[in-house]
């Protein structure tokens, strides 16, 4: 049985993906801090999989559930535009420091695969749709920048 790890499993896109990982078998580990997925989301689940309350911005015992895991899929983070603007602080600590701390966990427990939500948002108002991977990155505001930065540190790792 493949032991898979997914941050933010609570949110929309997260618990979709938990429900097709449920169905293949997998031993799934959520790791989310319900600020903006709900465990209700889980809750048709919730006796299959194991839930994990915590800030992947700060480093801390979460990371040890990292052992033994075969896949990582990283979707936590605080998306949208207009709350980044107006605090941009909190959306660097989720997305660009919650990115480096699984990405530290990742490496010390030897973590072979890792799939990252990135966003569409990077490249700002797009000349063409749909959007090649091509194009040039041109975030316009906060949560876009955080988003790429976290798609650097993967890339880096």
């Amino acid at each position: 049985m493949k032991k898979t790890l997914v941050t933010g499993g609570a949110g929309f896109i997260g618990s979709h993906l938990v429900n097709a990982l449920v169905k293949r078998g997998n031993n799934i580990i959520i790791l989310d801090n319900f600020s903006t997925g709900r465990p209700q989301n889980l809750d048709h689940v919730k006796e299959k999989i194991q839930i994990i309350e915590c800030d992947l911005s700060q480093p801390g015992k979460w990371q040890d559930l990292f052992e033994n895991v075969n896949y990582v899929f990283h979707l936590a983070a605080l998306a949208d535009i207009v709350p980044s603007i107006e605090n941009p602080d909190s959306y660097y600590q989720s997305n660009v420091n919650g990115t480096f701390n699984v990405l530290e966990a990742c490496r010390k427990y030897q973590v072979k695969k890792i799939v990252y939500s990135a966003s569409s948002s990077c490249y700002g108002i797009p000349d063409e749709y749909p959007t090649k991977e091509t194009a040039e990155i041109r975030p316009q505001y906060p949560y876009a920048l955080t988003k790429n930065l976290g798609e650097q540190l993967i890339m880096h790792w």
